[in-house]
């Protein structure tokens, strides 16, 4: 199997891959991926044809050139033909860098969503050790609490522990020490 070869066939791997991690919704863009590598394989087929013309022009060449009898118009022809093969070839090889680059850029941005739609949600908080302080308990703050998620988890209301600490707005600190009402 030759590079070009292997090197669309971990496309098909990673696309295939993609596609299996892929929530439901996204089938349009599997369906776009695998299109696109379709059309990469049939870019490949015509890189191969392209290629193996050349070579048996190539041999011809070398054959009329042997030959000795042939005249110098055919060998030019032949020529200015192989000339004509390499530039198709390279520009067909530049389409295909260009389609895998947007193929692993498609790919890798389907990866990072997928990864943010897997990363767990903070745990609740959960309230400290509750001081004998008469009526209430102390909590501490820490990041991604809000007076709802603490009110809640400590089993009172976002009213009572604004009134119990004083405060006129929603705005907490990490760290802050609250006094929790039981």
């Amino acid at each position: 199997m030759n590079r070009l070869g292997m090197m669309l066939a971990a496309t098909a791997v990673l696309a295939a891959s993609a596609a299996c991690a892929e929530p439901p919704g996204a089938r349009r863009d599997t369906f776009l991926q695998r299109q696109a590598f379709e059309e990469m394989q049939r870019v490949s087929g015509q890189v191969d044809v392209l290629q193996s013309n050349q070579e048996e022009l190539a041999a011809k060449v070398r054959e009329i050139a042997r030959a000795n009898g042939s005249s110098n118009g055919e060998i030019e022809t032949l020529k200015a033909e192989i000339g004509g093969l390499k530039v198709q070839i390279a520009s067909l090889r530049s389409e295909m860098q260009a389609m895998r680059g947007e193929i692993v850029k498609e790919l890798t941005g389907k990866i990072q969503q997928i990864a943010r739609q897997m990363t767990p949600p903070p745990p609740p908080p959960q309230p400290t050790r509750p001081q004998a302080s008469g009526r209430f308990r102390e909590y501490v703050v820490r990041p991604g609490d809000t007076l709802s998620i603490i009110a809640e988890a400590c089993g009172t209301k976002v009213s009572a522990i604004k009134e119990a600490n004083g405060l006129k707005g929603d705005m907490l600190r990490v760290g802050q020490k609250l006094k929790i009402p039981q």
